[in-house]
């Protein structure tokens, strides 16, 4: 009796554990889904917009069908309002989803549509569009997941997904998705600030059809289990189930039948577990009758068949030994797969690739080594660093510096498959160098297999070492084999991840730098959804603001020429460039630059319009001031020259009648002995005074002439400019022929718009200077050119052959009264001052390139489309 009791203690003892073996396989089976939501909610929170293509690469990346077996697929619920209804639609169906509708329609008063399922088959392709929040048992579990920003699983529901007569009980798990990414600290910030849901439909036939159940040693499954819904309530328990694994045996005792509770993503299913036929009892129990009714002379016989029985029951032992290894096993890969889709960081998701496959192949060692490409971070060649490792200090590997293609690195590095070893001491690949250097790990037993990712591309390699012999074999080749790939999934991911969040990183930067405020609207220009930018600086709220409302936060004077210049730009599908004044959260008026651009598929239509509001307050501003500044400056220089030229005139004047005087003078000293000198030194002075006039009359004539031109109103036209230039070298071909040189002009000179009289001005200034100081001896050459430069600009060049220009006075020339050089020509110092005036105020540059007896370059760059100065900033393509 004694025998019989404790053969069945152990039965009931193991029977217990397989109970809770099965229960926490269906648990890792489902952690593992969710962490697959929660890398899918990384991207779209690491991205202000994630586009059907875009999703559906990741998704494709993550190769469901391959590694995550059970599940439906990976999708978004997208919340909006509805009155975005139209908008959304005609979004998805720019997205390449031409048959997107929305169900139920019209929408409810909370709506959201499953905007993306993947992968996008028959029958996920039956979802997309429908409300799931319209549902109440789906609705249940979508509010649990919004105001706890913790996974969500659903109640038994019939998935949309159902479309022929082989239904399955089917049940969903949500993860919510919040605009910046973070879970808000309070219930109400987090209903305020969701943007929909990433999930996984299952249908439960699929998906615990894949949850194996403990195998005995003939292969035969132990236990039969059935998971029900605890939350199905008034209905019949056939009802309520989910799954069952098979018909269950009614055990003649009650101590093989279990039942677990298991609570996950917030909700409650109960687990059945019953012993199946297959189920190996304890051999013991069933010796004991013959124990009691065999004699002494039967005895040895009994002992050797116990022994025998002991025998067998020790080879089944080991038999569900290495049945429990291969079940830790999986349960590790299960476990490993569901960490390296959470985990985002490259540094921490490497070291978890590293450990998890250390254990997963019974390594001592393992390594990950990172592929650095050539040029990369200036390396002439390829190699390979460690980026990871366990079971051993760092310094055992980086001593050695960085491993070579050698025969037995080659083969993982060149990614030609798998390299093991079952004793890398006496491997000729390895020994060939002398064996193991001193100092190195005790590795015997050597392991290695290349990560590589979806493209081709090698990522690095996983190196695996023990100091036993023969310790890695086939089974994990194999294991490594798959779970490399894996990796390769996860680190590729990582990478796009960090990739996504480093260019978001950068272009926030950016606009935090030149004082931009982000926005988008939707392909019909409306502005929709989350615009946290816009409602940081107007303080208007969602409602406020969506559609046309933004315009309410600008300056009424400017509000209808922003909608119609906007609305303009949409309806030619171009760049939107304007400028208003904007009402802040304080009450005050800021004026703003706006650039708008469209975003386009690859089909060429619009997605959504992304655009950049830049407070230029304190630039315009400014520019009002040095407007005014120079106003002044010109009035005053008026004035001046105004006043200066009546004193002038009265010497003009006093100075002829000297002139007329003199010939009393002479009379008047008739035969005097100085006579001759005194006329001569009259003559003498009144020559200087004359000259004095004349050089003040010029300066007094050179500030009018500037004054009046920073007060004259610009009219820009089209101009040839071709013709332009070629009638100003025509104009001074009397010159050019006296001087023996020729101007030659581009053919392809680009149009302008500009004022006439102010370009015309600019290079018959120039072209007179290029002809004024050519080089003695040499025939003179003018080339003029143009092309267009980046910024809707364009570059003129006038080139001559002359004397050139000291470097020391490149800068001086274009001051006033100021010249260089030998003063042998005729000249008053304004006219390169008059031309730097001139290019600025039509929102231009000018630049001196020269040499000494080289020649001299001068570089125009102005506006290809001019405006006056001082002219407000419009609308433009």
């Amino acid at each position: 009796m004694q025998l019989k009791a404790a053969s069945e203690r152990r039965d009931h003892e193991r029977f217990e554990r397989l109970a809770n073996q099965q229960a926490n396989r269906v648990r890792e089976r489902l952690d593992t889904y969710v962490a697959l939501l929660r890398g899918a909610a990384g991207l779209l929170a690491a991205s202000e917009r994630v586009t059907q293509q875009e999703f559906a690469a990741f998704v494709g990346r993550l190769r469901i069908a391959d590694l995550y077996g059970g599940t439906r697929g990976i999708g978004y619920a997208r919340r909006f309002r509805p009155e975005e209804a139209d908008a959304l639609v005609a979004e998805m169906r720019a997205q390449g989803l031409p048959d997107f509708r929305l169900r139920p329609e019209p929408p409810g008063p909370d709506p959201t549509a499953i905007v993306a399922l993947e992968p996008l088959d028959l029958r996920n392709a039956a979802a997309i569009g429908f409300d799931m929040f319209s549902e109440p048992v789906r609705r249940a579990a979508m509010a649990r997941a919004r105001d706890t920003g913790e996974p969500a699983l659903s109640a038994r529901v019939e998935l949309v997904q159902e479309i022929d007569r082989d239904k399955q009980a089917g049940f969903l798990v949500y993860l919510p998705v919040y605009a910046g990414g973070a879970v808000p600290a309070t219930v109400e910030e987090r209903r305020r600030l969701l943007t929909g849901w990433v999930y996984s439909p299952f249908r439960a036939g699929d998906l615990f059809s894949r949850v194996a159940s403990p195998l005995n040693p003939g292969g035969v499954p132990e236990v039969t289990y059935r998971i029900q819904d605890g939350a199905v309530l008034g209905e019949s328990p056939g009802s309520a189930t989910l799954y069952e694994s098979g018909p269950a045996e009614q055990p003649s005792d009650r101590r093989f039948a279990a039942r677990r509770d298991l609570d996950i993503a917030g909700h409650t299913w109960t687990l059945f577990v019953t012993a199946a036929p297959g189920f190996a009892r304890d051999a013991g129990g069933d010796v004991w009758p013959y124990v009691l009714g065999v004699g002494s002379l039967v005895t040895l016989l009994l002992a050797g068949a116990a022994l025998a029985q002991a025998g067998a029951s020790r080879r089944s032992e080991i038999a569900r030994r290495g049945l429990e290894d291969e079940t830790a096993r999986l349960e590790l890969l299960n476990r490993a797969g569901a960490a390296l889709v959470a985990e985002h960081d490259i540094e921490r998701l490497v070291q978890t690739v590293i450990e998890a496959a250390t254990e997963l192949v019974g390594g001592a060692y393992g390594a990950f080594f990172e592929r650095v490409p050539v040029g990369q971070e200036g390396n002439d060649e390829e190699v390979w660093r460690l980026f990871s490792l366990t079971g051993g200090p760092r310094e055992a590997f980086t001593r050695f510096g960085l491993p070579r293609a050698t025969g037995l690195f080659q083969p993982t590095f060149l990614a030609e498959g798998v390299v093991r070893s079952d004793d890398v001491a006496k491997d000729p690949r390895y020994g060939s160098h002398g064996g193991m250097p001193k100092g190195h790990l005790p590795v015997r037993s050597y392991l290695a297999a290349p990560v590589v990712s979806g493209t081709g591309e090698r990522l690095g390699a996983l190196l695996f070492g023990h100091p036993q012999p023969g310790r890695f074999g086939p089974r994990e080749e194999r294991l490594i084999t798959g779970f490399a790939a894996q990796a390769a999934v996860a680190i590729d991911n990582a990478r796009l991840l960090a990739s996504v969040r480093r260019k978001r990183d950068r272009f926030f930067g950016a606009m935090r730098a030149v004082r931009g405020v982000l926005w988008t609207n939707d392909a019909s220009g409306r502005m929709v959804g989350e615009q946290p930018g816009w409602a940081a600086i107007t303080g208007q709220s969602r409602p406020e603001y969506e559609g046309y409302g933004w315009a309410n936060a600008v300056h009424p004077e400017d509000a209808q020429a922003s909608v119609e210049a906007w609305n303009a730009a949409v309806a030619e599908r171009r760049t939107f460039v304007f400028e208003h004044r904007v009402r802040t959260r304080d009450g005050s008026w800021r004026t703003y630059a706006i650039r708008a651009v469209p975003l386009f598929d690859e089909r060429g239509e619009i997605v959504e319009w992304v655009g950049v509001h830049t407070d230029i307050t304190e630039q315009r501003e400014a520019e009002a001031e040095l407007r005014e500044s120079n106003e002044e400056i010109q009035r005053y220089a008026y004035i001046v020259s105004h006043d200066l030229r009546a004193p002038l005139v009265n010497v003009m004047g006093f100075t002829s009648e000297l002139e007329a005087a003199r010939e009393d003078v002479r009379a008047a000293l008739g035969a005097h002995a100085e006579a001759a000198r005194i006329d001569a030194d009259m003559e003498e002075a009144l020559g200087f005074i004359r000259v004095a006039i004349t050089k003040m009359e010029a300066l007094i004539a050179a500030i009018l002439k500037l004054s009046r031109e920073g007060r004259r109103t610009f009219r820009p036209e089209p101009l040839d400019m071709r013709a332009l230039v070629q009638g100003l070298a025509d104009a001074q071909r009397h010159q050019a022929d006296a001087a023996g040189a020729r101007v030659v002009i581009a053919d392809d000179m680009p149009e302008i718009t500009a004022d006439r009289l102010a370009v015309e001005q600019i290079f018959g200034n120039l072209i007179d200077n290029a002809l004024k100081y050519l080089a003695p001896g040499r025939p003179g050459l003018i080339t003029i050119e143009g092309r267009s430069v980046a910024g809707g600009r364009v570059r003129f060049t006038v080139t001559d052959n002359g004397r050139g220009i000291a470097p020391q006075d490149h800068a001086r020339i274009f001051e006033l009264f100021r010249r260089s050089g030998a003063q042998d020509r005729p000249g008053d110092g304004i006219g390169l001052a008059h031309v730097k005036a001139l290019v600025r105020s039509l929102g231009g540059r000018i630049e001196v390139s020269s040499e000494l007896g080289q020649g001299t370059t001068f570089s125009v760059t102005l506006p290809r489309e001019a405006q006056s100065p001082g002219a407000p900033h419009r609308a433009a393509a």
